[in-house]
């Protein structure tokens, strides 16, 4: 089996509000993924704890697929790549790790 772990910090928006409702967002889309590929074994995303220091990683998702050829299908597919997108305009920083268990 292989775990997909990714883990980003959510830019500031002028509101907190709004950096929750990106992650909100985020989050939704992520778990949307779920349906829409077949690949994917197991799929989780958290928030980190409100009392965590300023500079953790704020959203983690984790996700388990088969083998690596379906891990890299999962990257190719259109609906990771429109999240990936949103991803992108939303994000100040990630961490992503890949490993066989």
């Amino acid at each position: 089996m292989i775990r997909h772990i990714v883990m980003w910090t959510i830019r500031e928006t002028g509101t907190p509000r709004g950096k929750l409702e990106a992650m909100a967002e985020l989050k939704s889309k992520l778990l949307a993924l779920k349906e829409q590929i077949r690949e994917i074994r197991n799929l989780e995303v958290h928030f980190n704890s409100i009392s965590a220091p300023q500079d953790n990683f704020e959203v983690i998702l984790e996700s388990e697929f088969a083998s690596w050829t379906d891990l890299e299908t999962y990257r190719k597919h259109p609906a990771h790549v429109a999240v990936a997108e949103y991803v992108k305009n939303i994000r100040q920083s990630r961490a992503v790790i890949d490993y066989e268990c």
